[in-house]
């Protein structure tokens, strides 16, 4: 071994462990290697064997049947060696009879026990009580759910004994199979033994059926059988891919299949040994025990050692401890518990902790301590009295912790945590809410932490005023009682004074909000336009405001009120039918729409605490106007296939034929005759509330404006086929007034699934961005920010493509993803690749590989992942997949 100093002694260690599959638990006590380097640090432990593979054959055609084929024409048929041609014999009744004087015996025979045989020939001999019956050619002897076939059957009335001979084979109804070339057994007790044999077992939880071959087969009970040197595999070829060796193993129907001291083979090659193997059969239960270790190589982090326990707690319980060993750092502890109340109700909750510098380099200003902890609760209760709880809570000590130890890059570098639990009730028109949440942000130079708690509301949903008979009118109203905050904590103040502001917003911890929005809203109809007017009053408590000139909270209240008026106008929609050949082929509908807005009434909008979107309201006079092209073609809808979808219109009922958008394009713009919006508008800085956040989260409020960017946004959707799926999404905002000109931002993903018939299965996914840092015209570069741009628009580019190809069940399968940054870089030199997974596999009829590549380079976290997986049918899977990290 180079690099890390010579190898001193290794030490056999047993190791338990386990793997699981739909809950159920595979055992098994490996043989592993402690390698201690010469200063006694951890290098590695290897869990022995099971880290070897075969190739597959060339050629599925090459492969030899199962090993049941081997001993008879048929295994998986109702008459596997009777001659259908040959005529049927009368069956023949032997008299159950026990040896003279064992009456307990005699009276544990059961009128179900009775031997019915048939045969093409059959002899008789002995005396009265005692009589021999010979039975020959295609002989088929059954009693109650037990079937014995042979060439040759010999039956002891005295001793209810069957002797049998020549291709035997032995049913117990669809469990379970033994074939051998001669087998005692007793017709009365249900036991025997069976000699040079194959067989299989029931169905594992994965539908894998396990085989075996033995020179030796003892059935010792009714669902109990021991194999003497036998060989136990899921494959179904001549010379299995991967099976275990043993002298002697326990076949329990439904329950497990427990082998001693085997020897895991690959091809027929010893490559392990394990003092003990368990693998459960059960239908349905699940038991606890170890599961398979993990290990993988984590880049700075050194060799990942992962172990957990699995253990079940009842029937809708169950609880993970696991622990990680990260040889250059330190050592991590986590438990996950799972509970489930009923088919719709859940409660899961974990923790994971990470103790750093243990091992590798020690703190130091180089090498800070990244470790820390995580905590998390998921669950959703339906109560009998209507009432709905959930909970969605992660909770993370620190950043830095979050971006070095987390497996997903999304939560690495995701700058938002939050935490929140709400409880529901609905009863007629109204809405019952409690609310408390945390809500934690962490941009450049600022940590934003806003937390609501309590919050209740009441909320009635829109329902028609009785007393106007004529008059559709429509009332509605959301009122909430609030405890909120708001703390930010700034790293350097020079650059956020820098950037505009005063000072960092510290509320107290509790803030009181208490909010009334009623809202009445009249639909009608003239002339075949639709129009929909809406008018509502706001009133809004707060026991703190803001001083706007140095941004300090005051203990001091304030009241916000306001009104609002909308009037939506929707125009007659224009449409046309396009045909080719005669046939209709799509529809194309024009929809304009027109929308006049006013909100009037806030004069105080730089006194309000910012908590959530109920507090950034601005004043408004405004028309925002739009037209949608939709294209429509017609599709069945009791089948979508490709075959129903070619069916000519004529041939088809008219209730199974309906309109389908497969695609549309939106085009909308406001104009507004207040560009300050009451004032709240501050020239020369990032200003975003509503309505300049409606249809577009990109901002474009640096500066007083009439007219918005235009908005445009289409869609895509095919038709759903049985072999194909596709999706196409494309937002943008362009500048219409000139102000730096072209486009602003742009939005574009796609995704594509289809089925191909060579290689089985193509997915392409992919997202992009880009946002352009807007200089803006010579008439307004007053407004301009401290580099020159409109305030808070920013150069970015990402893309994350993903694309897959095979299937992972059976031959070749693969796929790679990447996140790329084209704006920050943060790779090393010129590259703009933040992370990537690379994943190639094989899989065959019983078994599969799979290797898999990943790199980080975001933040804090520098790093390359090598890991793999090796999957035994029937069995688990084996290597470095995780357990459950949730943050």
């Amino acid at each position: 071994m180079s690099g890390t100093g010579i190898l001193r002694c290794p030490v056999l260690i047993p190791l338990r462990c386990a793997t699981q599959i739909a809950g159920e638990t595979f055992t098994v006590i490996l043989a592993a290697y402690l390698l201690v380097a010469r200063r006694g640090r951890l290098l590695t432990v290897c869990a022995g064997g099971l880290c070897l593979l075969a190739a597959a054959p060339s050629r599925v055609a090459a492969q030899q049947t199962n090993p049941v084929e081997r001993k008879v024409e048929n295994p998986i048929t109702d008459t596997p060696n009777v001659n259908p041609l040959s005529r049927e014999q009368p069956p023949i009744l032997p008299r159950r009879t026990n040896k003279t004087g064992d009456k307990k015996a005699g009276a544990a025979l059961q009128a179900t026990d009775v031997l019915d045989v048939r045969a093409d020939k059959n002899t008789v001999t002995g005396t009265e009580k005692a009589h021999v019956f010979l039975y020959e050619g295609n002989v088929d002897a059954r009693v109650g759910i037990y079937r014995l076939q042979a060439d040759k059957v010999t039956v002891y009335e005295a001793t209810n004994k069957v002797l049998a001979e020549g291709n035997v084979v032995f049913d117990q109804g669809e469990f379970q199979r033994i074939t051998g070339t001669r087998a005692e057994w007793n017709y009365g007790t249900k036991l025997g033994f069976f000699e040079n044999t194959t067989g299989f077992t029931n169905q594992t939880q994965d539908g894998t059926i396990l085989y075996f071959t033995a020179d030796h087969v003892e059935k010792v009970s009714g669902n109990r059988i021991v194999i003497i040197n036998g060989v136990i595999t899921a494959c179904d070829e001549e010379k299995p891919k991967w099976s275990f060796k043993a002298k002697r193993a326990t076949i329990t129907m439904n329950d497990r299949v427990r082998i001693k001291s085997p020897t895991f083979r690959v091809k027929g090659v010893p490559v392990a040994y394990l003092p003990y193997a368990s693998i459960s059969i059960k239908p349905r239960d699940r038991a606890s025990g170890f599961l398979t270790p993990t290990f993988g190589g984590s880049g700075r982090k050194g060799l990942r050692l992962s172990n957990a326990y699995y253990l079940t707690l009842g029937r809708s319980a169950d609880l993970t401890v696991r622990n990680d060993i990260f040889t250059s750092r330190g050592v991590g502890l986590g438990a996950d518990l799972r509970t489930r109340a009923n088919s719709r109700s859940y409660f899961n909750m974990g923790f994971y902790t990470v103790k750093d510098r243990i091992f590798g380099a020690k703190k130091s200003d180089k090498n800070p301590d990244q470790g820390g902890s995580s905590f998390y609760v998921d669950g959703v209760h339906y109560f009998p009295n209507g009432f709905l709880a959930a909970a969605d809570i992660n909770i993370t000590s620190n950043l830095a912790f979050r971006q070095v130890f987390s497996d997903s890059i999304q939560q690495a570098i995701s700058p938002e945590e939050r935490s929140q639990v709400f409880v529901n009730k609905n009863f007629g028109d109204y809405s019952f809410n409690f609310l408390a949440r945390t809500q934690v942000t962490s941009i450049p130079n600022v940590r934003i932490r806003m937390r609501q708690l309590p919050s209740i509301s009441l909320d009635k949903r829109p329902s028609q005023l009785s007393f106007f008979e004529k008059l559709p009118l429509y009332f509605s109203f959301e009122g909430s009682l609030d405890g909120v905050s708001r703390k930010e904590t700034v790293e350097d103040f020079s650059s956020f004074h820098a950037d505009g502001n005063a000072n960092p917003v510290l509320t107290p911890s509790i803030v009181q909000r208490l909010d009334f929005h009623p809202t009445f809203t009249l639909p009608f109809s003239v002339g075949g336009w639709g129009v929909t007017a809406s008018a509502g009053v706001r009133g809004t408590f707060y026991s703190n405001s803001l001083d706007p000139a140095t941004r300090f909270v005051l203990p001091r209240n304030v009241v916000r009120g306001y009104g609002e008026l909308s009037l939506d106008l929707r125009p007659p929609a224009l449409a046309r039918n396009f045909r080719r050949n005669g046939a209709f082929w799509f529809r194309h509908v024009i929809e304009p729409y027109f929308t006049y807005r006013k909100i009037s009434g806030i004069s105080n909008f730089e006194r309000i605490i910012r908590f959530d979107t109920a507090d950034t309201v601005a004043d408004t006079n405004e028309i925002e106007y739009g037209v949608a092209n939709r294209f429509f073609t017609r599709r069945s809808t009791e089948s979508v296939t490709g075959k129903a979808s070619a069916k000519k219109s004529a041939d088809m009922p008219p209730l199974t034929r309906q309109p389908y958008e497969f695609l549309s394009i939106t085009i909308r713009q406001k104009y507004f005759f207040d560009p300050r919006f009451g004032g709240a508008l501050i020239p020369g800085r990032r200003n975003q509330f509503y309505p300049l956040n409606t249809f577009s989260g990109f901002t474009y409020g640096g500066v007083p404006r009439r007219f918005s960017p235009l908005n445009v946004e289409a869609r895509l959707r095919q038709i759903q086929k049985s072999n194909r799926e596709l999706f196409a999404e494309v937002r943008m905002d362009l500048d219409a007034l000139g102000n730096g000109g072209g486009l602003r931002d742009l939005v574009v993903s796609f995704g594509l699934k289809r089925k191909v018939p060579r290689v089985r299965l193509l997915e392409v996914f992919q997202t992009f961005y880009y946002t352009r840092a807007v200089t803006l015209a010579p008439s307004l570069r007053q407004f301009s920010d401290r580099r020159g741009n409109e305030p808070g628009t920013l150069q970015g580019s990402q893309w994350s493509p993903s694309f897959f190809l095979g299937n992972r069940d059976r031959g070749l399968f693969g796929g790679a993803s990447f996140f790329f940054d084209f704006q920050n870089r943060p790779g090393k030199g010129s590259s703009s690749l933040v992370s990537s997974t690379n994943t190639i596999g094989y899989a065959w009829d019983c078994c599969a590989v799979t290797a898999q590549h990943t790199t980080f380079n975001v933040g804090l976290r520098q790093e390359k992942q090598t890991i793999f997986s090796f999957r035994l049918n029937g069995i688990g899977t084996f290597g470095t997949e995780k357990y459950g990290q949730r943050f």
